[in-house]
């Protein structure tokens, strides 16, 4: 029932991580070019976003470059960002995956999560499975949901590491409990095949409503066939947990 390649949920995270200071525009340029990384990440991200001022790319390359250069995490995230999609800057997937790194290294976690996604991909980089896991490793530690799907796909898969079911689980279920559309698909499909866990339908079916909920039509199908294999009793039973259930946020 599950796909046999597994495969990548996404390409990399694409919005631009904001610090916008409640300074006024005047007052954070002033400071932006006294040398303050900081008003240069916000100044950067106001440009970028369009945030107080008209959106101008290449202004807010200039002032995440300045920051970046003065070691600021976050416009090194950005800046990778703006090289990844070509914002401002030529498509440059090998400087997006430098400045990633920049930032990982500082514990950026989205930058972490986005140069593991590189190195499992090769994008930018050598495909290096050691690598992604690293990095998918950090970034889930600190609650990176798609990270811990990810990682979870990793060792359902043994796509670079020793294969390892209850492992995979554990990364679903964290990430699950998010809210993650896909880590829900699959801890539902884990419990109802029983891999990782001891198989178990109800539970199974309270995954794949809290997926279905959020539009995978993948999920509703696994429900409707659980619909007929369970007992009235059992399905009610497994729809008031579902409908009982909220994530639990990081």
């Amino acid at each position: 029932m599950r796909a046999k390649s597994i495969g990548w949920l996404l390409s990399l995270c694409m919005a631009y991580s904001p610090v916008l200071l409640a300074d006024k525009l005047t007052d954070l340029k002033q400071r932006a070019e006294l040398g303050d990384a900081i008003a240069q990440t916000d100044l950067g991200s106001k440009y970028a976003l369009g945030s107080g001022v008209e959106k101008d790319y290449l202004q807010a390359q200039k002032w995440f470059k300045s920051a970046a250069d003065h070691g600021n995490p976050l416009a090194q995230y950005n800046l990778g960002l703006m090289y990844a999609h070509g914002e401002g800057v030529e498509i440059d997937l090998k400087q997006a995956a430098q400045w990633f790194l920049k930032a990982a290294e500082r514990g950026d976690v989205p930058a972490q999560f986005n140069l593991g996604l590189m190195y499992a991909n090769g994008e930018g980089v050598t495909r290096h499975y050691d690598e992604a896991y690293k990095w998918f490793l950090k970034a889930a530690e600190q609650g990176h949901a798609i990270a811990q799907v990810d990682l979870g796909l990793m060792y359902l898969g043994g796509q670079g590491i020793t294969k390892n079911l209850a492992e995979a689980v554990k990364w679903f279920m964290q990430s699950a409990e998010q809210g993650n559309m896909m880590a829900q698909h699959h801890l539902g499909l884990s419990y109802l095949e029983g891999e990782g866990v001891s198989k178990d339908e109800q539970e199974a079916y309270v995954w794949f409503a809290q997926a279905a909920a959020q539009g995978d039509d993948l999920a509703q199908g696994f429900l409707n066939k659980l619909e007929t294999e369970l007992t009235p009793t059992q399905i009610a039973d497994a729809q008031k947990r579902a409908a009982l259930w909220h994530p639990v946020l990081h």
